[in-house]
């Protein structure tokens, strides 16, 4: 199924405001606006990244992938960083404790031909943690030093970094890690503002986004909270951050891009709905077989038949269905 796949470019009518339409640069690369796609777990590969394209991602990025296994030459990890020329600009996102892995795993990720290298220094899971790695790099200021002085000897494209808005409520480590971060070269930092002891739980406090803005000169991106487009505007006059980043709601509603850039809601009709499935559904053949691109697909086909007429049956129908030609019965029946 390797077809050509060519998302129509942004368009941005002309009542949209300045913000929305302005773009901004991460060293030497043009990021189109400022509204991104978050990097996540088992959501943002290829397959789903194509479709957050077509609908106007300011730039998108792979799911984070271990330094170690880069190092060691995992085939999976190295089929995680596949991408297409389409999805540009494309962040690549690696984890790992160690500088000197971390060093070798950037180069090895460069050569695949990103146009920016990120290091996560804010995911708060456990297994990740209690490794080093993710958030623990808050709280060691030596090590991110280090970690952070080697990758950027080691690149020659962009190099960026996320964080949490700190370990706990104290929330002072994500600064002093900021400013050694800009000290090092690294060219942007995106704050999630929520603590690592939140989790995903709470309220992001924009608050800290804006604190982080004054304390660095690099380019700063927001994340946490953005449920509607209208708050993208909003994170940028509050916090004064040169981009947003959108995690959950672009997997329920992938056309909150073009929303964002239209500047309006705009559900899609059922057909359109209909026809985004069917090409999502091909994407997802191509990246894991048809076999896991039925069950990985599962949870974005329920996301979209929610607020449906009879959705709720549908979703029961299809939960436990494995076949392609009994599926597509289904949706058939659903959207005919």
């Amino acid at each position: 199924m390797n077809r050509p796949y060519d998302p129509p470019l942004p368009s941005f009518p002309r009542n949209v405001s300045p913000l929305s339409r302005s773009m901004f640069k991460i060293g030497n690369i043009t990021i189109p606006h400022r509204l991104l796609m978050a990097p996540m777990c088992g959501i943002t590969h290829k397959a789903f990244r194509r479709v957050l394209k077509r609908f106007g991602a300011g730039y998108v990025a792979t799911q984070m992938v271990s330094a170690k296994a880069l190092t060691m030459g995992d085939k999976k990890s190295r089929h995680l960083l596949s991408y297409d020329e389409s999805e540009r600009p494309i962040v690549f996102q690696i984890f790992g404790n160690d500088a000197d892995t971390l060093a070798e795993a950037a180069k090895i990720a460069q050569d695949m031909g990103p146009d920016i290298i990120d290091l996560n220094m804010g995911c708060p899971a456990k297994k990740i943690v209690n490794d080093g790695g993710g958030s623990a790099l808050l709280r060691d200021t030596l090590k991110a030093r280090d970690v952070l002085s080697k990758m950027r000897a080691a690149l020659r494209i962009p190099f960026t970094i996320k964080v949490r808005a700190g370990w706990d409520k104290c929330h002072t480590e994500t600064l002093e890690i900021a400013k050694i971060a800009e000290e090092c070269g690294v060219d942007a930092i995106t704050m999630h503002a929520r603590t690592k002891t939140q989790g995903y739980k709470g309220q992001a406090d924009w608050n800290l986004i804006g604190e982080l803005k004054e304390h660095v000169k690099i380019p700063v991106i927001g994340n946490g909270d953005i449920t509607r487009f209208e708050q993208v505007d909003e994170m940028i006059q509050k916090t004064g951050c040169d981009g947003v980043m959108i995690g959950r709601a672009a997997i329920t509603e992938p056309w909150f891009f073009r929303n964002y850039l239209e500047q309006k809601e705009s559900l899609p009709t059922i057909e359109e709905i209909k026809e985004i499935i069917y090409d999502q559904y091909e994407s997802f053949f191509e990246f894991f077989g048809v076999k896991n691109g039925i069950k990985n697909m599962r949870k974005h086909l329920c996301a979209y038949t929610k607020g449906l007429r009879n959705g709720s049956q549908f979703r029961n129908k299809i939960i436990t269905i494995s076949e392609w030609e009994l599926l597509k019965k289904e949706i058939d029946a659903f959207f005919m």
